[in-house]
């Protein structure tokens, strides 16, 4: 099957879960009309995709399936050749089948194994809504006051967490914080501390309006009220920044500046987005909207939408942003581009709370796939198992990652 042939079969696949979820545009419409019209063979397929109690036979089945011989069976109906009306029987990357059988099957992603001798297929969101019961209480986080007392902010309620001065502490809803001026504000600066667990996330407005939204395992020190005219945040972990544009007394714009990993980001009416775990070795500074200016080894980096700045020991880099990727969490996604399976196994444990161990002979191998964050971990594992470079055991909360079976 040659390359052309593998980009029409997975935009096919989209097609087919954006008609499932009422997604298509007038055009993505026509063009999935036009496929099925092609031949019976393609109607016979389409609804074998919507029978979900078929297709989840197929797929309990795959794992026992000759790779080349589990795609064969369903992906021979894909294509006829134009001469003969016969079909064409192909050869492709077996982790397709998963991606087709995936996402008919209810399903959340495909993953692909980069490998430098194949060709990479593009990347196609195979992910079906919400599925209910299988999403963890995520929405939590941990807040300490200015006096250090703590608040569990998941057995709260809706309504009042607490008062500081004249500045109160809302819960509008589950997994989002307020912060509101009530009367004159105090010339003290009083911070406080929102901390999420592995597992968890949160969403916090500050009193200036600013939004923030916390990933997993992160931190985020603020002042209850900017009393300076540089309004200061110091974060450690994942964060996600919408900054809502202030002006002094003169008619200048306020500044925001973020302090993490040794380096201040600083920005004016603008949406960023900063990673700095310590396990990932490394920093993420990517600009959505407005403009960011990084300041990092008395060096700086002015930021514009679609750049992100990588900072690494003392070497800095800018590149292209793929912004999708970079803000997936907070949509409620896993997206991986080429991504390593320690960096990939890194977002895993921060997310599902759980370690990770390697075991001899774990290749270095790079994915490429999109998952809902909503997923069970093994749903998840096991779309990495489907690349057949890995396998996974967990025990006692410590996924182990394995060689997958030659």
């Amino acid at each position: 099957m040659n390359e052309q042939q593998i980009e029409k079969a997975t935009y096919i696949a989209s097609l087919i879960l954006g008609n499932m979820q009422d997604k298509l545009t007038p055009t993505e419409q026509q063009e999935l009309e036009t496929w099925l019209q092609e031949n019976g063979d393609n109607n016979k397929l389409y609804e074998d995709m919507l029978d979900q109690e078929k297709l989840g036979n197929d797929l309990n089945e795959l794992s026992s399936y000759d790779h080349q011989a589990a795609y064969e069976k369903l992906s021979q109906q894909l294509f006829i050749t134009e001469q003969t009306g016969k079909r064409l029987y192909f050869r492709i990357w077996w982790y397709m089948v998963a991606a087709l059988v995936i996402l008919v099957a209810g399903g959340v992603a495909y993953f692909a194994l980069n490998k430098p001798q194949i060709p990479a297929a593009r990347s196609v969101v195979i992910a079906q809504k919400k599925a209910p019961g299988i999403a963890p209480d995520s929405k939590k986080a941990v807040l300490i006051l200015g006096d250090g007392s703590t608040v569990a902010l998941s057995e709260m309620n809706n309504g009042d967490v607490a008062q500081q001065g004249n500045v109160v502490v809302k819960k509008i809803r589950n997994g989002l914080l307020e912060y509101k001026l009530t009367g004159e504000p105090s010339n003290a600066t009083v911070f406080n501390t929102i901390r999420t667990p592995r597992g968890g996330e949160y969403e916090v407005i500050l009193e200036d309006g600013s939004h923030i939204w916390l990933n997993s395992a992160s931190t985020l020190q603020f002042p209850i009220h900017f009393n300076n005219p540089d309004r200061r945040v110091a974060l450690s972990g994942e964060g996600y920044f919408e900054v809502e544009s202030s002006l002094l007394p003169s008619g200048r714009k306020k500044t925001f500046t973020v302090s993490v990993d040794n380096m201040e980001v600083q920005a004016v009416g603008t949406a960023f987005n900063i990673s700095a775990y310590k396990e990932d070795d490394r920093s993420l500074t990517t600009v959505v909207e407005g403009l960011v200016k990084v300041n990092r080894n008395n060096k700086t980096n002015m930021l514009s939408p679609g750049k992100k700045l990588i900072a690494k020991d003392s070497n800095v880099t800018v590149e292209e942003a793929d912004i999708k990727q970079e803000i997936a969490w907070k949509n409620g996604d896993f997206v991986f581009r080429n991504t390593s399976l320690n960096m990939v196994m890194n977002e895993l444990a921060r997310w599902y709370d759980m370690d990770v161990a390697y075991d001899k002979g774990v290749p270095s191998l790079h994915f490429s796939g999109e998952v809902q964050r909503a997923s069970d971990i093994w749903t998840v594992l096991q779309m990495l198992e489907y690349t057949g470079g890995v396998r996974f055991t967990i025990s006692n909360r410590i996924v182990t990652v394995h060689p997958g079976k030659k």
